[in-house]
């Protein structure tokens, strides 16, 4: 019986493997990776109720942790409030206070942890959740406060409420014109002031005990009105001693210590319910972590089994398969594989045959395009897959590549002849124009062209070459910078294109005559962002891009050379200028140095004669004085002698 169970066994597990081989490689792929995806989105669920979970149970926690805070705040504002706060003159007249609205706050922050704690659907306890509720429905806290304060209000500070009215009843004993013991009055105050300050009882009995004895001395003297006076100012005391009882001499009696012993009673509930409430969290969240382990384990376990299973039925297929793409990366072209089923694996097998081919076209065309056949034609029965698709690319490519090669060698081409013409810059300015538009013509295929510099005194573009139709045109023309394409071309400094332009459009001002080309091109020659000029072209084919550009670039160097030309003309007039200036003011020296050589001999011709003149004089005194010496030796009369 064993061995016919056994038997049995074998037969089944033999029946199942040949199954399993029938199967096709997809339906094994998907029953495979649909297991393991099925325990990833199970692992997943799981994960993301997990974490909800857990984020649920950390806001619990939060919350507890919350409560004990606001009702730390709500026990802290209470003290405050019921020490010093209630002395404020905004609760005692409006009963406004800072504390109350921060005890307000704290009271309504902790409802609603409250309010929230129980409404979370974790919280598995019923007591914590009963206690929870309990404390949520409770006014208890709240309804003692409001009768503390109360109390309070009715007891006042200073000048309000009971101890403004004693405050008052005192004034008007002190303000009195009666006369009375100041030390008996003295002896009440302190006794007063002994049982705010300690909240004892046995200053009110003694002070009751100095009335009574402050009584029987004015009664003695017949002073009723100040007795009445007295008594007033007792009761108004007894009425404060009395008020301070029922809120609570110590912190433990009145309504005080009521609303201590509440406080107490709720810290106490609320610190059990913030221990529940993390016994239940780590509870939860272990549990959460374990379950999480075991089923990552048992999904790692099994796509383990599943990829070994699966690997093994693959192995001696891709074994084959990867011979043969060993061999063609190797740069081998290998035998065509056999094919002996149809499934995936004959289709497979199949696949890469046809790859095989298609391979052997891609790199018969390659070689085509290698040695320069730009033109060659791709095997139509491949021309839609993506070899074909990138070779034709590729070969669209190199054609434009090649195009643009071309232009290229157009471009350095045309550079290497105008170097050639524009190196001798040393020439005059119109005879290199004159190279420059020949050159320019021939080479770009155009038909008409003109060369324009701005004449900054005239304010103008004067035309120093033109070049058409194989001949050189001499004429001289001046135009107008406001006028037509080309002043509008000064004005925008930029290039202008016109394409196709009618023979009748007579708004368009061309300064190559009467003629409208069908295509004109308007370059200015820009140095340094400043435009010294106009290269004007025109031709019945159209510009490309390149033309254009090529153009640009070459009236780059004609504004240098148009710029060195006209600084060099300039500098010239300046030197010429220079020297006739210079012979003037030599001529004009020479004339001002003979002018003084003359003056300087009329001077000395001056002073000569001017010497003269004194030695004369001095010669004729002398005489005269002997001649009169002589006259008197004579005896001759004075005025004879004279």
């Amino acid at each position: 019986m064993t061995k016919g169970r056994a038997i049995i066994l074998c037969v089944d597990k033999r029946t199942m493997i040949d199954f399993f081989k029938r199967i096709k490689i997809r339906a094994k792929l998907l029953l495979a990776f649909g297991s393991i995806i099925l325990l990833s989105v199970l692992l997943t669920v799981y994960a993301f109720v997990s974490i909800a979970r857990i984020i649920a149970l950390e806001n619990l926690k939060e919350e507890s942790e919350k409560l004990s805070i606001n009702l730390e705040r709500i026990e802290l504002a209470a003290k405050e409030f019921i020490f010093e706060g209630y002395k404020s003159k905004g609760f005692q007249e409006d009963e406004k206070s800072e504390i109350l609205d921060r005890y307000a706050l704290a009271l309504n922050g902790a409802n609603e942890n409250l309010k929230s704690i129980s409404e979370n659907k974790y919280l598995s306890d019923t007591e914590t959740r009963k206690t929870v509720r309990a404390l949520f429905e409770s006014s208890v806290i709240s309804q003692s406060f409001r009768e503390t304060s109360d109390l309070l209000k009715r007891r006042g500070f200073k000048d309000y409420g009971l101890e403004g009215s004693l405050r008052n009843a005192i004034h008007k004993i002190e303000n009195s014109s009666f006369t009375y013991d100041r030390a008996e009055m003295l002896t009440l105050r302190r006794h007063e002031k002994d049982f705010f300050l300690r909240k004892d009882l046995k200053y009110q009995l003694e002070f009751n005990k100095a009335i009574i004895a402050f009584s029987t001395n004015l009664k003695s003297k017949g002073n009723e009105e100040l007795l009445g006076l007295l008594n007033n100012y007792q009761n108004e005391f007894n009425q404060v001693v009395e008020i301070e009882k029922e809120i609570g001499l110590i912190d433990k009696e009145g309504k005080k210590g009521q609303l201590f012993a509440k406080l107490q009673e709720v810290r106490t509930a609320i610190e059990n319910i913030q221990k529940k409430v993390h016994e239940i969290t780590e509870q939860q969240i272990a549990q959460s972590r374990i379950w999480l382990i075991v089923i990552f384990f048992i999904q790692f376990n099994a796509a383990l089994l599943l990829a070994l299973t699966y690997s093994n039925a693959l192995t001696s297929v891709i074994k084959e398969i990867r011979t043969t793409m060993r061999l063609l990366a190797n740069g081998v072209f290998p035998n065509p594989l056999k094919v002996h089923s149809e499934e995936e694996i004959g289709q497979t097998k199949t696949a890469i045959n046809h790859f095989l081919e298609r391979l052997k076209c891609a790199i018969s065309f390659a070689e085509k395009l290698g040695s320069g056949k730009l033109s060659a034609n791709y095997d139509e029965r491949f021309g839609g897959d993506v070899f074909a698709q990138a070779l034709l690319h590729m070969q669209s490519k190199l054609s434009e590549a090649d195009a643009i090669q071309s232009k290229i060698n157009w471009n350095n081409e045309g550079i290497a002849r105008f170097n050639d013409v524009l190196k001798n810059d040393s020439e005059d300015l119109l005879i290199l124009a004159d190279k420059i538009l020949k050159s320019l013509v021939l080479f770009m295929n155009a038909n008409q062209a003109a060369l324009y510099i701005i004449n900054r005194e005239e304010k103008c573009l004067e035309r120093i070459s033109t070049y058409a139709y194989g001949k050189k045109r001499f004429s001289e023309e001046k135009i107008d910078l406001e006028v037509g394409l080309i002043g509008q071309c000064v004005k925008e400094k930029g290039t202008i294109y016109l394409k196709e332009i009618p023979a009748d459009y007579v708004k368009i001002t061309s300064g190559l005559g009467e003629a409208t080309p069908r295509n004109v091109m308007i370059v200015p020659l820009k140095i340094r962002g400043e435009v010294n000029g106009v290269l004007e072209m025109a031709s019945f084919d159209f510009f490309e891009k390149h033309h254009i550009a090529f153009a640009e670039k070459i009236t780059e160097n004609i504004a240098s050379i148009v710029a060195n030309s006209q600084t060099a003309m300039q500098t010239k007039r300046l030197l010429e200028e220079s020297k006739v200036k210079a012979e003037d003011l030599a001529l004009q020296e020479e004339e001002l140095r003979q002018s003084a050589e003359e003056l300087e001999a009329t001077q000395e011709e001056m002073n000569r004669q001017h010497a003269e003149m004194e030695q004369e004089i001095t010669n004729l005194k002398s005489k005269l004085k002997k001649y009169e010496g002589r006259m008197v030796e004579e005896g001759l009369p004075e005025s004879v002698a004279v």
